[in-house]
C-alpha cells in the first residue's frame, strides 16, 4: 500500500469523524437551547457546520467522485447528493431564521430544524461510509487510479 493512499485515507476518515461530531453536538444541543441566547448560539453552530459539510462535499464533487467514478459505479449516489442539496438550504434557511429573529419564539422552528438535521444525518452517514469504504486501500486497491493519476488530481498533496 503507498503512502499516498493511507494518508488519504486517513485524513478522509479524520474529516469524516469531525463532521460526524460535529452533527451529533448539534442534535444533542439544540433541544436543550431554550434561552433566546442560547438558540441564536446553536443557530450559528449549524451555520458553521454547513459550510464545513458543504466545503467537503464540493471539494469531493470536483476531485474526489470523478476518480472514484472512473473506477467504480457510485451512480446511486446522485440522488442523496440532491437531497442532501435541498436538506442542506432547509437548514439553513431556518437556522439564519433563528438568527435574524435573535433567538425568539423560534420554538416551531427550531423543532422542524431538529427534524431536517436528522434527515441531514440519515443521508451523510451512510454516505461518509461509503467514501471511507471506498479509500481503504487494501480492500479496493483495484479500484484506485494509479498513484500517478492521484498525483495530478491531488498535486497540494506531494
Amino acid at each position: 500500500m503507498s503512502r499516498f493512499h493511507q494518508y488519504y485515507s486517513d485524513h478522509l476518515v479524520a474529516i469524516h469523524n469531525g463532521l460526524r461530531r460535529e452533527l451529533k453536538s448539534l442534535l444533542q444541543t439544540i433541544p436543550k437551547a431554550t434561552q433566546p441566547t442560547a438558540v441564536k448560539n446553536s443557530m450559528r453552530n449549524v451555520l458553521q457546520f454547513c459550510r464545513h459539510l458543504q466545503g467537503h462535499h464540493d471539494l469531493e464533487e470536483a476531485v474526489i467522485f470523478p476518480a472514484f467514478a472512473a473506477v467504480t459505479n457510485i451512480s446511486h449516489w446522485s440522488h442523496s447528493h440532491r437531497e442532501l442539496d435541498h436538506t442542506l438550504d432547509v437548514i439553513r434557511k431556518l437556522a439564519q431564521e433563528g438568527i435574524d429573529q435573535n433567538g425568539l419564539e423560534f420554538d416551531a422552528q427550531k423543532a422542524t430544524l431538529f427534524e431536517q438535521l436528522e434527515n441531514l444525518s440519515d443521508i451523510v452517514l451512510p454516505h461518509l461510509r461509503d467514501e471511507e469504504d471506498l479509500s481503504k486501500p487494501e480492500e479496493t486497491i483495484k479500484l484506485w487510479p494509479s498513484e500517478r493519476d492521484m498525483r495530478r488530481a491531488f498535486p497540494w498533496m506531494g
